[in-house]
């Protein structure tokens, strides 16, 4: 059964919700490890991507549930 258009666009987006999450903390380990700091913006930068992924997820899981479609998450 092919996934609807709706699971598609909710699926991408959290998957660029989960790699900006991923690059948020790489940039902010970066800049620890040369300058041994963390500048608020970056730390503000990791915190909006992390508040990101969770509205995405909880929107992703919550169509998922109207589809029948198989939830993975703990929670």
């Amino acid at each position: 059964m092919p996934q609807d258009e709706r699971s598609v666009e909710l699926g991408v987006t959290f998957k660029e919700a989960q790699m900006a999450i991923r690059d948020s903390r790489k940039a902010l380990a970066k800049r620890k490890a040369e300058y041994s700091d963390e500048p608020e913006w970056l730390v503000e930068q990791l915190a909006a991507a992390e508040a990101r992924f969770a509205i995405v997820a909880d929107e992703w899981a919550a169509h998922l549930e109207t589809t029948g479609r198989k939830v993975v998450r703990n929670r």
